[in-house]
């Protein structure tokens, strides 16, 4: 595996640190709160990386299996949904991180596994032709964008 991919690797894995730290010490009250009717909770965002590392865990596979994968329409759900109807509120945030971490531990053992060929591989994702690098760098880049969330729900707590 080449330095790149090692280092890459320790990013996706890092993810995890990137939300425990976002969420370091912060009440009950601050994980619960919707800054709005229609935003999500802190807790609510951290349950949406689990379903979406779930999900996630289904294409790549899927996708290095089958080759040329046309992924399901179930692997385009919706998330504003899936949040609405998990009651995540309801969970402690351990063990959303805690499934989190499961979650990414086993994925980033299946990438390291990948060999060069495989990170080429492509699929379809509805109308968009992703490849696993692609995927694999998209579920970094949507965490951190969730990371700036949980952030700026913490900036509205303060300012309410």
């Amino acid at each position: 595996m080449s330095e790149i991919t090692l280092r890459s690797i320790h990013d996706f894995r890092a993810t995890y640190a990137l939300i425990q730290q976002a969420i370091e010490g912060l009440s009950e009250g601050q994980l619960v709160w919707k800054p709005a009717v229609d935003k999500w909770s802190i807790k609510e965002v951290a349950a949406h990386l689990v379903d979406a590392s779930l999900v996630h865990s289904i294409r790549i596979r899927k996708i290095v299996a089958e080759g040329s994968a046309q992924l399901p329409p179930f692997l385009l759900y919706d998330q504003d949904a899936w949040v609405a109807d998990s009651r995540a509120n309801e969970t402690s945030i351990a063990e959303i991180l805690s499934a989190f971490q499961a979650i990414l531990h086993y994925n980033a053992l299946f990438y390291e596994r990948l060999t060069e060929a495989d990170w080429s591989k492509k699929g379809l994702n509805g109308e968009k032709e992703v490849t696993i690098s692609d995927l694999f760098q998209g579920f970094i880049n949507h965490v951190n964008i969730h990371v700036r969330q949980i952030d700026r729900n913490k900036a509205a707590w303060s300012a309410k």
